[in-house]
């Protein structure tokens, strides 16, 4: 197994965890500010892991804190977005699939042009089965 493997499973049950609550909370908030909500109680929950946590190697460049902040902004309309389609009684295996599969299938489509990581079979074969799950996924009414 790879290294990477258990914090990559770990990452996995917190998302499930988010979505479940996300759910719970979607309707009973509004949409901006919930997003809000939850944003800044990761950004707490990420600051707490600074202070708790082990240390990577220490290297932040510029560029790193600029991608970094730019990809926390997609995020944010991410969650503002999904908060709309929970509210507007998406299911979460849908609205997750759609969300999540969707990205994880568009970012394997272009990180091989972005970072030349490897045009494979086994990567067009997980971008194919992701689509399909998300097609499967998104017919819930």
């Amino acid at each position: 197994m790879p290294a990477w493997t258990p914090a990559a499973l770990g990452g996995a049950v917190f998302i499930a965890i988010h979505y479940v609550l996300l759910r719970a909370a979607s309707g009973r908030i509004e949409d901006r500010l919930g997003a809000l909500v939850l944003e800044s109680s990761a950004a707490i929950g990420i600051a707490a892991s600074l202070l708790v946590g082990t240390r990577g190697d220490g290297t932040s460049t510029r560029a790193g804190v600029a991608f970094a902040a730019a990809s926390g902004l997609a995020v944010s309309v991410s969650s503002v977005l999904l908060f709309g389609a929970l509210r507007r009684g998406g299911p979460v295996a849908s609205t997750g699939a759609i969300v999540l599969g969707g990205g994880v299938a568009l970012s394997a489509l272009v990180a091989p042009l972005l970072f030349g990581e490897a045009w494979t079979p086994r990567r067009l074969l997980g971008v194919a089965l992701g689509l399909a799950a998300m097609w499967v996924l998104g017919k819930e009414p």
